[in-house]
């Protein structure tokens, strides 16, 4: 078996927003069904858009409906320029904007917010660990975490009092305890929220009964200290939320 690497060959647009479907249709060159009851999450599909081909995933990392669009390196420019072309509204938007976003819809960063010295239950992915489905790498490790009550530190949303200060969270600031000081955490991600309005992180908790929604820490940021309340959901709901609850 011969495996070449050909990461470099390729490339991903997001394209993201309300208008999503609407604005790829307009390139497609062959008839596919864009419609998001059957093009549904987490599923691809091949499409031909100006005469490129490009692997098309329903997938946000923002929380909001829209596409990764996959495809060769030499072909993103001009598709890049197509998608301008039949949807002036399109804005450019960069690493900083997908930061607040996702953070707003309180979905973690692999290699910030979850990393190899968190195990599953830490990092808040139980929905996808399956204890019973058979022998797979770390099951007796999880078993035993969750035998013994589940996780003693725990990813957690977190709103920051910032009040007028121009400082948010950026990763690894110390949660402390508001009345002894103590260090029960840290943070591994954070930003001022555009959507929310609010200065927000995730960050790791120790102690059961600080994952609770409404606990008080304190944060260090460039030496001094603000208030900071857990929460149990993200700040902002994911677009699909927002479609139900609009229904």
């Amino acid at each position: 078996v011969n495996v070449e690497d050909t990461t470099s060959q390729r490339a991903v647009l997001f394209l993201n927003g309300p208008k999503a479907e609407e604005t790829l249709a307009k390139l497609l060159d062959r008839p596919v069904d864009l419609a998001r009851d059957k093009f549904k999450p987490f599923q691809w599909r091949s499409l031909s858009l100006a005469g490129a081909e490009v692997t098309a995933v329903r997938m946000s990392f923002i929380g909001e409906h829209g596409f990764e669009l996959h495809t060769q390196r030499k072909d993103a420019a001009m598709l890049y320029r197509k998608l301008h072309e039949v949807d002036p509204q399109l804005g450019d938007w960069g690493g900083v904007a997908m930061n607040s976003f996702r953070i707003e819809k309180g979905v973690p960063l692999f290699g910030k917010d979850i990393t190899k010295d968190h195990d599953a239950f830490e990092a808040g992915l139980d929905r996808f660990v399956k204890l019973d489905k058979g022998e797979f790498v770390g099951r007796d490790a999880l078993m035993k975490v969750k035998e013994s009550g589940g996780p003693t530190r725990r990813l957690v949303n977190l709103e920051v009092a910032v009040g007028s200060d121009d400082v948010d969270c950026t990763g690894n600031e110390p949660l402390r305890c508001p009345e002894s000081g103590k260090v029960v955490g840290f943070t591994t991600s954070g930003i001022w929220g555009c959507i929310a309005e609010k200065s927000l992180a995730f960050g790791y908790v120790y102690g059961r009964e600080r994952f609770v929604d409404g606990t008080r820490l304190q944060v260090d940021i460039l030496g001094r200290k603000y208030d900071v309340c857990v929460r149990e959901k993200a700040a902002v709901d994911f677009a699909s939320v927002r479609d139900k609850k609009a229904a």
